[in-house]
């Protein structure tokens, strides 16, 4: 019988790979401190970080703007909390909330931030445009939004080859269709949440990683993607998969492209 994939398995996989985290997407923490040195200058107080995770982009916000006095990290992963925990904590003059939950039944207030912040994370929401409303709700007016989030086209090159492995992970080949977004679809959600968008644009890298390296990261970023598999099958896509890598991978490592969105909105006052 094949497991669903719900929000409680995203966090669950999260939570298990919370250690593993920071190590294994480096290039993601220098994502959302891009996001945020694009940020509008302003005196932000209070800050939203919605599927926070181990907290770079909140650091990044604290770091940047000396202004800020208050954090909410909310995640449904207590795991990744306890990581954006160990890392605010230091910041002594900023008072630091976390909320266990996911952005549909976060317990945060109206009209009460002054900017939001999603990074690497608004790709999982599984209800994109609620999600869009329900953050821009929780603005102040002439709030700001800032997302950083996969793009159109992001590794393709493994896609490729996860398409051509028996048995096939569903879940995961399914993700690549699903979550990526485009610069006009990001467009649509904040202009249908009532929010001016201010700056869109994305980013394409070539990167080139050791084989172990590649599949450690989607482990830790979609791990709850293997659990719609049974373990006996899941252990040979996996070993179908990585002799493919190999195979495709030159002297200096698996050839890939990886493209982020990154997005800047503001609630009108």
């Amino acid at each position: 019988m094949t497991d669903v994939v719900t929000s409680h398995s995203i966090a669950a996989g999260y939570s298990e790979a919370a250690p593993d985290y920071d190590a294994a997407v480096h290039y993601n923490l220098e994502g959302a401190r891009r996001l945020v040195a694009a940020l509008p200058d302003r005196g932000y107080r209070r800050v939203l970080d919605v599927g926070c995770g181990t907290g770079a982009g909140s650091l990044a916000m604290a770091n940047r703007f000396p202004s800020v006095r208050e954090i909410t990290g909310v995640d449904p992963s207590a795991g990744m909390l306890d990581g954006f925990r160990a890392r605010l904590d230091p910041l002594g003059d900023v008072r630091v909330s976390l909320v266990e939950a996911g952005v549909d039944d976060m317990a945060v207030a109206d009209d009460a931030f002054d900017a939001a912040i999603m990074t690497m994370s608004f790709h999982w929401f599984p209800r994109k445009s609620e999600a869009t409303r329900r953050i821009a709700r929780a603005l102040a007016p002439d709030g700001i939004v800032a997302a950083v989030l996969p793009g159109r086209g992001v590794d393709e090159e493994f896609r490729r080859l996860l398409a051509e492995v028996e048995p096939p992970n569903m879940a995961f080949l399914g993700s690549f269709q699903a979550a990526p977004r485009s610069l006009h679809q990001m467009e649509g959600y904040l202009e249908g949440a009532g929010l001016e968008v201010l700056d869109l644009w994305t980013e394409r890298r070539l990167r080139r990683s050791t084989v172990d390296a590649y599949l450690e990261r989607m482990r830790v970023v979609a791990g709850h993607l293997g659990r719609a598999m049974a373990p006996d099958a899941l252990e040979r896509n996996l070993t179908a998969l990585r002799a493919r890598m190999e195979d495709a991978a030159g002297p200096r490592g698996f050839e890939y492209e990886f493209c982020k969105l990154f997005v800047i909105a503001r609630r009108p006052g």
